[in-house]
């Protein structure tokens, strides 16, 4: 059996990536392996680490970060063999909770190191992968001001920092209580079918049941079922949409409100009228008209 190869990308600018000790942590629990240890220092850096992984006969794929950095790994290896490691440090790591992967990180080295592996689905939009959940509307809207309040200096990131995962819900909560012109028609199709057109705030599209780590709009979706899961979040008072938030957030008990549509499908087509943006892993993924998503199953190995 040939030996592994790790390859760790650390993001140092996560939310917990940044800590003093953590390279020096890294180093004593891969030590004796072959590793190499990157640290980039730009988005482009850690792409090109991640893209050349395969090429230069790396085995497991390491990322120190949060779903944004995982989501640069899952575009670059998805597909050919290599295995992602995930060390969690970024501010909802849904991934990891899903798949069960502690949050320390001497605890996640040694999943890694344990060798086990659990192959996980990749949803494709527009050409781009994801590997947890995304979506559009209000959904977009709460993670790129988030994410726009994490790359900030002084207060809002240190307001993002306490708060963690729960900064999601309660960013929610402002822009469906003061938001302007949050209801936009889209026209959903599954599997080449057309279900309907809905005067849409939010629409997300899942791989497992949980976004923002608290929020759960499908909680049937599985990251191994080959199926795509979705639901619309259509517009009515400011104060039952936040109920239904409230809701989503008490493990999916908002199914069967009236402003709620689920749908499954091994494809997904979203139309809407104006251009959209549309996140996948907490990332910008597309801004147009019009989404296509399809689910490539058991697409990825990852370290579990």
């Amino acid at each position: 059996m040939a030996a592994r190869r790790f390859r760790i990308i650390v993001n140092r600018s996560s939310r917990r990536g940044g800590k003093d000790r953590l390279l020096d942590i890294l180093r004593a629990e891969f030590a004796g392996a072959q590793v190499d240890l990157c640290v980039p220092q730009t988005y482009e850096q850690t792409v090109a680490a991640a893209a050349s992984a395969a090429a230069d006969g790396i085995t497991d794929l390491v990322m120190v970060g949060g779903d944004g950095t995982l989501n640069i790994a899952v575009n670059q290896i998805a597909g050919t063999g290599v295995k992602l490691g995930i060390i969690p440090t970024g501010t909802a790591n849904d991934l990891a909770t899903h798949l069960g992967i502690p949050l320390d990180v001497r605890k996640a080295c040694r999943v890694i190191k344990a060798g086990g592996s659990r192959r996980i689905d990749v949803v494709d939009c527009n050409g781009k992968f994801f590997a947890t959940a995304g979506g559009m509307g209000v959904v977009s809207s709460v993670a790129t001001g988030v994410n726009r309040f994490k790359a900030s200096s002084g207060y809002a990131r240190t307001i993002a920092r306490i708060f963690g995962s729960l900064v999601y819900v309660l960013y929610s909560f402002v822009l469906l209580a003061f938001g302007r012109d949050l209801e936009q028609p889209v026209e959903v199709s599954c599997d080449g079918r057309t279900i309907g057109t809905f005067p849409s705030i939010a629409l997300f599209i899942s791989n497992q049941p949980t976004i923002g780590k608290t929020v759960m709009p499908c909680p049937q979706a599985r990251p191994d079922d080959g199926q795509l899961a979705g639901l619309v979040m259509s517009g009515g008072s400011r104060l039952a949409s936040i109920l239904t938030v409230v809701l989503m957030s008490l493990r999916g008990a908002h199914r069967h409100r009236r402003d709620v549509q689920g749908f499954d499908a091994r494809e997904i087509a979203v139309r809407s009228t104006e251009r959209r943006v549309f996140i996948g892993d907490g990332e910008v993924l597309a801004h147009t008209r019009t989404l296509c998503f399809a689910v490539h199953p058991a697409a990825l190995s990852v370290c579990a």
